[in-house]
C-alpha cells in the first residue's frame, strides 16, 4: 500500500481557445466534411515554460524540496539524477536555462519535473505534468505525489524481516484499518501544505486535491529488490519508472497484497494496480482471500481487469469473487455531454475504426 494525490492548478493566465483536428477516425470524417467546421476545443495557455518553472521553483524552495530528480521537455530529458544527487533544483534549472532557447520555451506541448523528497513517514515522489495544451475545462498543471512508507525501507535487509517489521499492520482487520487511516490523515497534511504553499506563492484561479490508497498486486513473487519489475517506456514518469534509490522504498509494497491474503484482510476504497503501475480498477471493497493475491501463484492481469469490469456498479453490486467496485466506466465517444456539441448524441458509434 501506498498513497497517491493529484494537485490540479489552474493558474490566473488568460487562455485562448483554439481548434485542433479530431483524432478518431470517425471525428476525423467529419472534419473534413465540414471543411474543419466542427472540432475539439482546447485551451492553448499563454504563459511560457520558464515563467512556470519559476514559479514552481518559489513554491518547491519555500516546502524545503530541493532535489530534482528528472526535467523533461516535450519528451526530451534535460536533466535526469541517475546518482542520487541532493539539493540539485538550482543545477537542474540553471542547465534547462542555458540550453533552451526562447522558441523551445514558448512553444512546447509538456514540461514534467520530476522531484523527491522525505519526512519522518514518507518517501515522497513529486511528478509535475505542465501541460499548454489541454481539453477545455481540464486543469493546465497537475501535480502527481507518491507517498511511500519509509518506515519499510529495505536496505540490506531481506523479505522476511521486511515482513516482521510490517506483521503488526496485518494482526487483524481493525488493526489495518487504524494504520492505513492514520497514514492517509499524515499524507493528506503533506498535501494541504503542498496546496497552502501553491496558493499563497502561485497565482493561482483554483488548487483541488484528491487522494488514492493504492495497492500493487505483483504478477510473480518479488524475493529481493532485482525482482521488481519497472517501466521506462517513453511518457513514464512516474515511480514504476525505476529512478536512483527508490527500490528500497518500493519493495515493501510488493509483499503487501500477499500479506493481506495471507492475514484475510479486507481492503476498502482501494485502487488495485500492476507492479509496472498499470491501472486494474478500483473498488470499494475487496476480500483478499482470492488467488490474485497470492504471490504464490502468477497473476492474469486480464482477468483481474475483467473482474473489475464485469462487477463495476454505481449499486456496489457484490459478487462471489469478493469483489465489489465503485468504477465509472465510460465510452471513447463521450465528447463532454454538450447538448449543443455536434459530437454529441452518437452513443451507438463506440467503434475506433
Amino acid at each position: 500500500m501506498y498513497f497517491e494525490g493529484t494537485i490540479s492548478i489552474d493558474p490566473s493566465q488568460l487562455t485562448h481557445i483554439e481548434k485542433v483536428k479530431p483524432t478518431k477516425a470517425f471525428k476525423r470524417v467529419f472534419y473534413y466534411l465540414t471543411l474543419g467546421n466542427v472540432s475539439d476545443q482546447v485551451e492553448k495557455e499563454t504563459f511560457t515554460a520558464v515563467s512556470i518553472l519559476q514559479q514552481l521553483n518559489d513554491v518547491l524552495i519555500h516546502l524545503g524540496i530541493d532535489n530534482i530528480v528528472r526535467l523533461s521537455h516535450d519528451g526530451i530529458d534535460f536533466y535526469l539524477d541517475k546518482y542520487g544527487k541532493e539539493g540539485d533544483l538550482k543545477e537542474a534549472f540553471d542547465k534547462y536555462d542555458l540550453e533552451i532557447d526562447h522558441s523551445m520555451s514558448t512553444h512546447y506541448e509538456k514540461l514534467v519535473m520530476v522531484m523527491e523528497h522525505d519526512d519522518t513517514t514518507f518517501k515522497y515522489l513529486l511528478e509535475i505534468d505542465i501541460n499548454r495544451t489541454h481539453k477545455v475545462g481540464e486543469y493546465p498543471i497537475e501535480m502527481k505525489v507518491t507517498g511511500l512508507l519509509n518506515q519499510f525501507k529495505k536496505s540490506d535487509k531481506d523479505r522476511a524481516a521486511v515482513e516482521s517489521e510490517m506483521s503488526d499492520i496485518f494482526k487483524d482487520q481493525e488493526a489495518y484499518n487504524k494504520f492505513k487511516a492514520s497514514k492517509q490523515y499524515e499524507f493528506e497534511q503533506f498535501l494541504n501544505e503542498i496546496k497552502m504553499a501553491i496558493i499563497k506563492l502561485m497565482k493561482v484561479d483554483d488548487v483541488i486535491t484528491k487522494t488514492k490508497t493504492k495497492v500493487v498486486v505483483p504478477k510473480n513473487k518479488v524475493q529481493e529488490e532485482s525482482d521488481i519489475r519497472y517501466d521506462q517506456s517513453f511518457g513514464q514518469y512516474g515511480v514504476h519508472y525505476g529512478y536512483y534509490g527508490f527500490s528500497d522504498f518500493l519493495f515493501y509494497s510488493m509483499l503487501w497484497s500477499n500479506m493481506s491474503h495471507t492475514n484475510n484482510i479486507t481492503m476498502y476504497e482501494t485502487h488495485l494496480e500492476s507492479d509496472m503501475g498499470e491501472e486494474l480498477g478500483f473498488f470499494d471493497e475487496v476480500d483478499t482471500s482470492s488467488d490474485y493475491f497470492n504471490d504464490e501463484v502468477e497473476t492474469d492481469y486480464h482477468d483481474l481487469e475483467t473482474e473489475s469490469e464485469d462487477y463495476s456498479s454505481d449499486d456496489f453490486e457484490s459478487n462471489d469473487t469478493g469483489f465489489e467496485s465503485t468504477e465509472d466506466s465510460g465510452s471513447w465517444f463521450d465528447f463532454g455531454g454538450d447538448s449543443d456539441s455536434d459530437w454529441g448524441g452518437f452513443d451507438d458509434f463506440d467503434s475506433d475504426w
